[in-house]
Formats: C-alpha cells, sequence, structure tokens
C-alpha cells in the first residue's frame, strides 16, 4: 500500500510543469484525446440508452434545423420559417452531411465530436497566446474538455458546437493576427467570425468588442503599432459584419425584412417580456409558460401567413413598449436572467441519458444541489483578480468576452448552460487561473506543515 505522506506532491507537480513547458506540442494532443474519448464514450452509451434514432425528436431545437436544412436544399416546401428564424448557418451543415450520407444524423455527431474536442484545443492555444503561461492554459483546455454542457452539446442536434468552434478559432486567429504581420490571419480571423455568426446571431455585436480588444490588448511601446492594430481589428470587424449581412440582404429580398436570423427578437418577446408582463400582473411563476407558448403563437401564425416585415415590427413594437411601461421591472428581470443563465447548470444529459438519471441526480446532489451553481463564476472572478494584479489588460480582455455572453444571454432562459456555453471561450482561462493559485495555497501549506514536523523531529 502507497503512502500518502511519502509522495512528493510538489516534486510530480514540477515534473507536469516540466512536461507541459518542454514540447509544445504534446500537450494539444493530450487535450484534443482526451477530449473526443469522453465525447465518443458519452456517444455510445447515449446511443446504448436511447438509440441514434431519436437524435432530432429528443426536444423541440433539433427538428426546426432539419426542416430548415431540407427547405435550405429543396427537399421539401416547408421551413421557410424555420430558415428564417435560425439563420443558415447550421441548417447548411445538416444539409451537407445529410446529403452525403443520406437521412441519418451521427455523421452530424461525428464532426460535432471532432469540432468539439479542437476547441479545447483552441481554449488552450488561446491562453497560452494571451497569458504566455502553459500550465493555466492546459488546465483550462482541461476544464473544456471534460465540460459536461460540451460534451453533452456536442452529442445533440444543435447549433452551439459549430457556432462555439468557429467563433473560438475567429477569437485565436484575431489576437494571433494582432501580434504578427501576416494579413491573411486577419482576413481568416474575420471570416471564420462572419460564419459563427450566422450560425447563431449572438455575435452580431462582437466586432464592437474586438475594437476594444485593440485598444487595450498590450503591446511594446512602438509608433504606429497601435493604429496597426487597429486598423487589423477593423478589418475584422468588417469582414464579421459583411458576412452575415449579405444573408440579412438574402431576407430583405425574400421576407422583406432585414434580419440574419429571427431567433433573437422572438426570444425577447415570448421570454424576457412574457416574464415582465408576468411579474407586473402579480401571476403566479406557474402561469409564464402559458403566456410564452401563447405570445409564440401568436407570432408564428403571423409568420406562417407570410407576414415577416409586419410581424417583425409588431414584435419589436411589443418589446418597446413594455420597456416604457416596465422599465425598473424590465431591467430586474433581464439582471435576473443574465445571473441565472451565468450560474446554470447542464440538465441536456438527462435527455440523452435517461437510464442513468438517477446518477446524474446523486453527483448534482453532492455538487451543486440545485439547476444553478455560483462555483465557476466565482472561480473566474477570483481568477479575474489574480490575473489582474499582472496582467491587467490581458484580464480585462477575458473578462469582457465573459461579459458579453452574459448580457447577451438575458432575452431568454430555461435551457441551462447552453445559453451562456460561449463564455467558456475565455472563461475557463480565468477559473484555472484560480484553480492553479488554490492548487499553490494548498501545496505551500502542505510543505510548511511537513517542514515544521520534520524541524520537530529533528530537536533532541
Amino acid at each position: 500500500m502507497v503512502n500518502v505522506k511519502t509522495i512528493d506532491f510538489a516534486a510530480q507537480f514540477d515534473r507536469l510543469k516540466s512536461m507541459v513547458s518542454s514540447d509544445s506540442l504534446r500537450m494539444p494532443i493530450l487535450i484534443f484525446a482526451a477530449a473526443l474519448i469522453l465525447r465518443l464514450l458519452f456517444m455510445f452509451i447515449m446511443f446504448s440508452d436511447i438509440g441514434p434514432g431519436h437524435l432530432i425528436d429528443l426536444y423541440q431545437d433539433p427538428i426546426k434545423y432539419v426542416n430548415a436544412a431540407d427547405y435550405l436544399f429543396g427537399r421539401a416546401d416547408t421551413g421557410q420559417y424555420e430558415l428564417f428564424l435560425v439563420g443558415v448557418g447550421y441548417p447548411f451543415l445538416i444539409a451537407l452531411l445529410t446529403a452525403i450520407f443520406g437521412d441519418i444524423y451521427w455523421p452530424i455527431l461525428v464532426v460535432q465530436l471532432i469540432l468539439s474536442s479542437l476547441s479545447c484545443v483552441l481554449i488552450y492555444k488561446i491562453g497560452e497566446l494571451l497569458i504566455k503561461n502553459r500550465i493555466i492554459a492546459a488546465i483550462a483546455g482541461f476544464l473544456a474538455a471534460v465540460s459536461i454542457t460540451s460534451i453533452s452539446l456536442a452529442n445533440a442536434i444543435l447549433s452551439e458546437t459549430l457556432f462555439f468552434f468557429l467563433f473560438i478559432l475567429s477569437l485565436y486567429l484575431f489576437f494571433k493576427g494582432l501580434g504578427d504581420n501576416r494579413w491573411s490571419t486577419i482576413i481568416f480571423a474575420g471570416i471564420m467570425g462572419g460564419l459563427a455568426t450566422l450560425v447563431r446571431s449572438v455575435t452580431m455585436f462582437y466586432p464592437v468588442l474586438l475594437i476594444v480588444f485593440a485598444l487595450i490588448y498590450p503591446v511594446a511601446k512602438k509608433a504606429g503599432e497601435r493604429k496597426r492594430m487597429l486598423i487589423k481589428s477593423a478589418v475584422v470587424a468588417l469582414i464579421m459584419i459583411t458576412i452575415p449581412a449579405l444573408w440579412g440582404l438574402r431576407n430583405l429580398e425574400v421576407h422583406d425584412t432585414f434580419t440574419v436570423s429571427g431567433t433573437g427578437v422572438l426570444a425577447t418577446k415570448t421570454y424576457l417580456t412574457g416574464r415582465v408582463l408576468i411579474s407586473a400582473q402579480d401571476r403566479h411563476v406557474g402561469k409564464f409558460t402559458a403566456l410564452r407558448d401563447s405570445l409564440y403563437r401568436s407570432s408564428l401564425a403571423a409568420y406562417e401567413a407570410g407576414n415577416y416585415r409586419q410581424n417583425q415590427a409588431d414584435d419589436i413594437e411589443f418589446i418597446i413598449s413594455t420597456v416604457k411601461r416596465y422599465p425598473s421591472l424590465f431591467l430586474k428581470n433581464y439582471l435576473l436572467i443574465v445571473l441565472d443563465n451565468a450560474t446554470a447548470v447542464s440538465g441536456l444529459q438527462y435527455l440523452h441519458l435517461p437510464r442513468y438519471t438517477k446518477f446524474f441526480e446523486n453527483i448534482d446532489k453532492y455538487i451543486h444541489r440545485g439547476s444553478n451553481s455560483p462555483v465557476v463564476l466565482v472561480f473566474s472572478l477570483i481568477g479575474f483578480l489574480i490575473l489582474a494584479r499582472k496582467q491587467l489588460n490581458i484580464s480585462l480582455i477575458l473578462l469582457l468576452n465573459v461579459l458579453y455572453f452574459a448580457l447577451m444571454s438575458g432575452i431568454t432562459f430555461g435551457q441551462g448552460s447552453r445559453i451562456f456555453f460561449p463564455a467558456m471561450s475565455t472563461q475557463s482561462i480565468l477559473a484555472a487561473t484560480a484553480v492553479l493559485f488554490f492548487y499553490d495555497i494548498v501545496l505551500i501549506g502542505r510543505n510548511f506543515l511537513f517542514s515544521r514536523r520534520r524541524d520537530q523531529a529533528e530537536v533532541p
């Protein structure tokens, strides 16, 4: 039996640090392999539980993407509304893969498992690039690899995995492009960012943040370097705006409405505004579902009648009028939703693995005791404070990215950590900073106690 007291944890950790820093290729391979194995294992267990034939009927969203894909490739007359609602990005991937493999959906998951695993590597690369600390970057990559949110989303017919990969690739190329002289990196960053917005329109305002990043990104004191960074960020922002704008022009031509997707307005109307009205009328929260469904059906009927422009205008007017009537309630509920999403935990695994519901319930019981947990958020804030002492510019960039997706999440709720998932792109780096900090504290305390015991033992 191994005596734990004889293990030199400090030496073990030093060997780990040496392994991470000695080979720049080894750690990305390890992160990718760990992420892929976990996602494949989840998929195999899921298929043994529910079978591959139920991937599009577990919940409502998958069938919307499939209908939009069939309409996009001319395989069905219906699906026009779904395509308008969700945008073109993810339906295109579904349509392409089903055109190759037929009406089966597990090949989509295979692609997503690879993209999700690559995303974990890109988190490592962003951490390595920005904070120049491979230990923290590696921890961040492994945190993403073991994330149940990321694992379950990669095994779902949902747009988050494709969006996350395109977005984080764009973010990595953006920061890499700021530090080198190759314009191809900057152009490719803009293209990936534009494609990400076609998949999920949540990044439609992100180009503004890119300009802010260029302003606060640390640079050597050389004349004109800041100006070049601003020009580069402007180029990325312009490309990132132009690509989804082309689809917006298509919607303007077809539906007389310039928009990338109708999801944002509809979610704001049915979720955020619906919750405000329930609060204003002092009605029981249980009444919300009925009101939400009623608001959704009213919009759906108008869209199905072909009144896209008028209905979009009516929905926006409905939202604005609610804000004017209940400004304080609107702000309060919006902020409460933001907090709820920022602390939400994954729930998709219950649907994917119903046979193991009791297992996940036991884990939830002992880890976070409910559908929300502030642990990751708290660790992220601690990581920000630690990192800010040495690299304030970088810590602000990492935090601003998290805040962006937190604020953008305030229009909808009830889908667990799925809504806040894009924030993991930099939140995992902040959390990893806190993890390493607490590990060092424990290690210092342990070494101090062992040295005290040794000194006392040596006293005659």
